[in-house]
């Protein structure tokens, strides 16, 4: 991983949140205050050569003292998960990003908020729900979990002074599921932050819409990239853009910037040759073949980063942070 805001931090504490999540801890090395960040902001770490993850942070962005994340091990994935549960350990080192923002909370907008997170997508809300109690915002975070044993980050909850604010649902599924939504949502509000996986979220946005919320007012994180829906053939793959969700298949004689036009999708162009960098965009998830002279070999071996201009994917699925 290179990045000109790539830096060094001292892993100060590691926790067993559940059976399957760890909380990791974060301090600067030089002891001086971390890189300032806003709720809704997320990190990226690369727990061995050529695996880059990220991970929302946890922790109150007043307390620059630390980062705190979580992480779920994913016995599926491609081996990052298990990696920072196996190989990060207290006292040790690990270099990671500044933080970033797609995800952060609308500024002015009072009125009530919703914050609804399935599983592991708590871990950005949990920052919210700080921020929102320190300003004395009106809000509530529903926790939605498999089961009891599976609420991460209880202490934290627990010891806070809006812990009141938290309703916790187990094992909930359709139509039960839904109809909980429906009674949540129908009490009103000014928006809703969403995280969690993609087939609870849709679940939310389908209830939300029934219940008469604008589309603008559901915000949400794509927290893990699903199996995508879309079924590519030989030479292809299928682009998932993680702002709005769109899945698209890239064939084998199309450039990825050429299917993201073709959607009504505007994306900053230059040359298309891979050569200015005018279109370089993180990558959330994917294999990335490089075809550019833009970015360094380090870069490239890192792949975070693309020049849908030129270069492709190696994997089924693409995330592009679009």
């Amino acid at each position: 991983m290179t990045d000109e805001n790539e830096f060094e931090v001292r892993i100060r504490k590691v926790r067993s949140e559940t059976s399957e999540i760890r909380s990791f801890e974060f301090e600067a090395v030089n002891g001086q205050p971390l890189p300032e960040f806003q709720a809704g902001a997320h990190i990226s770490i690369s727990p061995f050569p050529g695996v880059v993850r990220q991970y929302s942070l946890v922790n109150d962005p007043a307390d620059r003292s630390r980062y705190l994340i979580g992480v779920k091990r994913e016995l599926n994935g491609r081996g990052g998960s298990s990696a920072m549960h196996t190989q990060l350990h207290e006292g040790g080192t690990v270099r990671i990003t500044a933080p970033r923002n797609n995800f952060a909370l609308r500024s002015g907008e009072g009125g009530r908020r919703l914050l609804l997170a399935g599983g592991i997508g708590v871990t950005p809300l949990l920052s919210m729900a700080q921020v929102l109690a320190a300003q004395g915002e009106d809000f509530e975070l529903h926790y939605f979990a498999r089961t009891n044993s599976e609420i991460a980050f209880r202490d934290l909850i627990l010891e806070s002074e809006w812990s009141d604010r938290v309703a916790y649902h187990f094992g909930l599924v359709p139509p039960l599921l839904t109809e909980v939504l429906h009674e949540i949502l129908r009490e009103g509000g000014h928006s809703v932050y969403l995280c969690g996986p993609n087939p609870f979220m849709d679940i939310v946005r389908h209830c939300a819409e029934a219940t008469g919320w604008p589309a603008d007012a559901i915000i949400l994180e794509h927290f893990s990239a699903e199996v995508p829906v879309l079924t590519p053939g030989e030479g292809e793959f299928v682009l998932r853009l993680a702002k709005s969700g769109i899945e698209l298949v890239v064939p084998s004689d199309r450039t990825i910037i050429e299917v993201i036009r073709e959607a009504g999708i505007e994306i900053k162009t230059s040359c298309e040759q891979g050569v200015c960098g005018t279109c370089i965009t993180e990558v959330i998830e994917g294999e990335v073949e490089h075809h550019d002279l833009f970015l360094s070999p380090d870069e490239q071996e890192g792949g975070r980063l693309i020049m849908p201009c030129v270069s492709r994917c190696t994997s089924r699925l693409l995330v592009l942070n679009i």
